[in-house]
């Protein structure tokens, strides 16, 4: 097949998926043949069935093979955006279609993220091992990639990306809650299938009542979703979705009450860290009770979340702890937000890893400190699950349940590691938000 077919191929794809205007074809057309330096059109018909199963690797592969052969491209994943971003919807048309459905807030959002995948700007569906339980955790395989070293924008999460480098294909939606300051996009790496970023300046975030504000406004906008923001990083932001996280689902352990609050349900949670559930059906009081709660303590993470009528706010109060030495290497040096809220990530150089350590547990490599190659960072790890194992020469399967059960423990270690208080320091601080 030729190149143009390769083109025609992508132009129908947009059709289909990306609500590209037929009235657009040729101007798209002849913008990708430029961008690729193609000089010569022939006409070609596409099977659209044959879309239906087609992936955008395979559709954007031949571009840009052909445009690194003319000189036209040599960083693939800017020439991918690049391309993308002129077959999708320009951000106004973008705008128009989210305001036709905001009569269904939760659809618009959907219809938001599934663009974002169609355009290539939102990856899901990332292997897991699956969550098995309330208070177990969850574990995705997903690699974080490479970050921009660009010096602008100042990161992907700024609305001054759209249109810009890697960034070309992404599409931020401004909401009407908080300041009108805050926008919606597709998070990039989208652990499930309906995770997004409502964003607003580049400054740290502050759990402040204007934050907590802007959080309500928009469970308010949206109730099936949830809102969940990390005081301080660099950028004023916080995640949404509608697939309910790990600590989301732990139980109430311990009803707590506040005299100057008393219709304000509070709880303390049977979660890792040491997290408290607010719920109530007033708002205002609500905020206010939080934001005592925050001030109190300091550094937090936040959930908002609406269940039927109510309110539901998840407060984890945060220490200055880190993981112990040896478990460091399972979350970068540091526990993340979602690393609370129980979803952990394993990316490409830990899976490396793992592998290798299977490698030993088979007998397939000789136990050795010098043996663990990739894994060297995993002596201790490694280590436990030899004595474990004994002599006994395990089998793939076996040999990679084991590494999975250990490696699990290992992340609820390091929520152990953080905790913020111990039993004795947790009524001294309840006592002092006059809860009993």
């Amino acid at each position: 097949m030729s190149i143009s077919y390769d083109i025609e191929r992508l132009l129908s794809y947009a059709a289909i998926n990306l609500l590209m205007d037929e009235a657009d074809k040729v101007y798209v057309r002849n913008v990708l043949m430029q961008k690729i330096g193609l000089t010569e059109w022939e006409n070609s018909e596409v099977d659209e069935d044959e879309l239906e199963t087609v992936t955008l690797d395979e559709l954007l592969d031949p571009l840009y093979a052909y445009a690194e052969k003319n000189g036209c491209a040599s960083d693939r994943k800017k020439f991918v955006a690049a391309v993308m971003d002129i077959v999708s919807l320009r951000p106004g048309e973008m705008k128009d279609m989210f305001e036709s459905l905001s009569a269904h807030p939760a659809k618009a959002l959907e219809w938001a993220f599934d663009y974002a995948v169609k355009n290539g700007y939102a990856v899901s569906g990332f292997r897991r091992w699956e969550n098995k339980g309330d208070k177990n955790i969850d574990v995705v395989f997903a690699d974080c990639g490479q970050v921009s070293s660009s010096k602008y924008p100042q990161c992907d999460r700024c609305i001054s990306c759209e249109g810009y480098g890697e960034n070309a294909n992404a599409r931020f939606i401004n909401l009407d809650i908080g300041d009108g300051s805050w926008y919606y996009k597709a998070a990039a790496k989208a652990y499930y299938g309906d995770m997004g970023e409502v964003v607003s300046s580049h400054e740290p975030l502050v759990m402040n009542e204007e934050t907590l504000n802007a959080m309500f406004d928009f469970v308010e906008f949206a109730p099936s979703y949830y809102a969940c923001a990390l005081d301080g990083g660099s950028h004023k932001h916080f995640k949404c979705g509608t697939r309910l996280l790990p600590a989301h689902k732990s139980a109430d352990v311990r009803k707590l009450k506040n005299a100057d609050y008393p219709y304000i349900g509070i709880t303390q949670t049977d979660w890792y860290l040491n997290m408290l559930r607010l719920s109530c059906t007033n708002r205002a009081k609500l905020v206010e009770f939080a934001s005592n709660v925050i001030k109190k303590h300091g550094k937090t993470l936040v959930s908002v979340r609406k269940v039927a009528n109510k309110f539901v706010v998840e407060i984890i109060l945060i220490s200055d702890k880190q993981p112990k030495a040896d478990r460091k290497v399972f979350v970068g040096g540091s526990v993340g937000a979602f690393d609370m809220l129980g979803v952990f990530r394993i990316d490409d150089k830990m899976e490396e890893s793992l592998e290798a350590i299977k490698g030993i547990l088979t007998k397939d490599v000789k136990y050795s400190q010098t043996a663990l190659g990739k894994a060297e960072n995993y002596a201790k790890m490694v280590a436990s699950l030899v004595k474990e194992t004994g002599d006994a020469k395990l089998g793939d399967v076996e040999a990679a349940l084991d590494i999975k059960e250990e490696t699990k423990k290992n992340f609820v270690a390091c929520l152990t590691d953080v905790r913020a208080y111990d039993d004795k320091t947790i009524e001294e601080l309840y006592k002092q938000l006059q809860l009993q």
